[in-house]
């Protein structure tokens, strides 16, 4: 008699467990299955806005050097005080200030050649001295900035060469942006929507949104340098600003 109590016991154990196990199963199943529907029952677009803005400022950053070695330290400060001479007359010429130029800090260091020799051994040979200097030049009137740049061969005339180029710079980056993600926001809901009526449902609320990339492109469209988390064309005036955002919205 106790051996069949014990039985029973054990049977009405195994029972309740295995009974808990269905309950507990069933309801993971139920949650999983209304995840999956909430995933299912949703569309992820893409949303594009654009427009033109141009630059308005300028940020020109010159860096002098002398061209021809000399045989002390002094005089290669002096070969490039002249040519600094003959770069501030040919800004002033073109309606700038000498007080617009910001000059940086004089430099000067040894200048040295690979000597090769008819055996194939080679030394480095010392050549002189060379001076270095840089000016910076900050500009609203950008007219008068890409006028410059284009009449920098003239300085190739006087043994000043400027390799480098103006940068073309947008000031209110953060409100164009703004904007644009607004646009944008709106263009994904309109794609959305163009695919709910070919599924014959209707777009619901927003569950998802991120934001790509923030693009500066010149007009042509092509891309540059990237340092606004996207791309930032600093080489031409006329620009193009882009954004692209991804939504997720629920369908009905």
């Amino acid at each position: 008699m106790e051996n069949k109590t014990i039985t029973y016991k054990s049977l009405w154990v195994f029972a309740f467990i295995l009974s808990l196990g269905f309950v507990i199963s069933a309801a993971v199943m139920g949650y999983s299955l209304k995840q999956f529907n909430s995933t299912k029952n949703s569309i992820t677009v893409k949303g594009l806005a654009e427009k033109p803005i141009q630059a308005d400022s300028a940020r020109w950053e010159i860096h002098l050097q002398t061209n021809n070695t000399s045989n002390t330290v002094a005089e290669a400060y002096q070969l490039l005080d002249e040519q600094m001479k003959a770069v501030q007359k040919f800004f002033v010429d073109r309606g700038f200030k000498n007080e617009d130029l910001q000059l940086g800090n004089k430099s000067s260091q040894s200048y040295y050649e690979d000597v090769e020799f008819g055996d194939g051994r080679s030394k480095r040979e010392f050549k002189g001295y060379i001076a270095m200097q840089t000016i910076v030049l900050n500009s609203q009137d950008i007219a008068k900035i890409e006028n410059a740049a284009k009449d920098t061969y003239l300085l190739d005339e006087k043994g000043v060469s400027i390799q480098q180029r103006p940068d073309y710079l947008v000031s209110n980056l953060e409100e164009i942006k703004m904007s644009l993600i607004a646009n944008a926001t709106q263009n994904a809901y309109l794609r959305a929507n163009e695919f709910a009526k070919v599924g014959s449902v209707k777009v619901g609320a927003m569950r998802s949104a991120s934001q790509g990339a923030f693009y500066i492109l010149p007009e042509s469209g092509s891309d540059s340098d990237s340092d606004y988390g996207g791309a930032y064309d600093k080489t031409t005036i006329n620009k193009i600003a882009r954004v692209v955002v991804t939504i997720n919205y629920a369908i009905e």
